[in-house]
């Protein structure tokens, strides 16, 4: 069977997009990500985008359903939630400024502006974080665990916030930035035993008026950016006197920069940045 694909991106954050909405690779999907995401081996990418068919009535235009490069389903992908977008309108024929994508059980406002054939910038309402120590999930003391010192590792203690944003994040407050942080602590703290989940490990640096951050993402390890990690990042800033409420914050990581917005509790997080189509494809599976 030949799969037609579209390789995307957003802020070199990288992916396969699949239009299933045939549902022709229903219960492959794990199989299919092992296979292509490879970087040596295969397509390569940080996980795979299977656009579905939205459920009736949501009022959404597509479903995006995202499972990582070693196979795992992860509930939300901002990135990727930002690229399904892109690619409903410039590949499906998705029309207006203006749509809803149904991911991690919910509709989310997606909007499209400054776009060209290829790439656009791409603006996503998250959903509201959950702090919630049982929720995130995380096996620490609660109920929120916001801005206080935890160990991670073994020689590894950091001021953190955990919370949800349809996928569990640590924040780490960092004095540095450097590969040996990420490569020695990252890998450890996504498979912590105080994450049942595993957990997505933001290592965030306060410089000037932005947030510098690197994120070992669960399930792909470091990747070029992390949306959702980028809105973890910048609420914490916010709640934790880094940052304000109600304006947009400036998270710069590897691939660039996002935009995040939080106007604070009960309201959703909104990230912005660009995405484009890198090319298209078909691969024998």
């Amino acid at each position: 069977m030949k799969l037609h694909f579209t390789k995307m991106e957003g802020t070199g954050n990288d992916f396969i997009v699949v239009d299933d909405r045939d549902g022709r690779y229903a219960g492959r999907e794990a199989d299919l990500a092992t296979r292509l995401c490879p970087r040596h081996t295969a397509i390569g990418a940080d996980g795979i985008i299977f656009v579905r068919n939205p459920p009736d009535g949501s009022g959404c235009v597509v479903e995006m359903a995202y499972f990582n490069a070693d196979g795992s389903y992860s509930g939300m992908c901002g990135n990727g939630l930002r690229c399904t977008a892109l690619f409903a309108a410039k590949c499906l024929g998705v029309t207006g400024e203006e749509m809803h994508v149904f991911a991690d059980g919910e509709p989310h406002l997606a909007y499209i502006k400054a776009s060209d054939e290829r790439t656009a910038i791409v603006g996503v309402g998250m959903g509201e974080p959950v702090f919630e120590v049982e929720r995130v999930p995380a096996d620490v003391e609660g109920p929120r665990h916001i801005g206080k010192p935890l160990q991670l590792a073994e020689d590894f203690i950091a001021e953190c916030t955990l919370l949800s944003l349809g996928n569990p994040h640590c924040v780490m407050w960092v004095d540095e930035l450097g590969d040996d942080l990420l490569e020695r602590i990252g890998p450890q703290v996504e498979t912590s035993p105080l994450f049942p989940e595993r957990i997505n490990a933001g290592f965030a640096l306060k410089r000037g008026d932005q947030i510098e951050l690197r994120v070992w993402e669960r399930g792909c390890g470091e990747t070029m950016a992390c949306g959702s990690g980028a809105c973890a990042a910048a609420i914490s800033a916010m709640l934790t006197g880094r940052a304000e409420k109600g304006r947009n914050v400036a998270v710069r990581m590897l691939g660039g920069t996002l935009f995040v917005r939080w106007d604070g509790e009960g309201n959703p997080a909104v990230l912005t940045g660009p995405a484009s189509i890198i090319y298209e494809g078909t691969i024998e599976v």
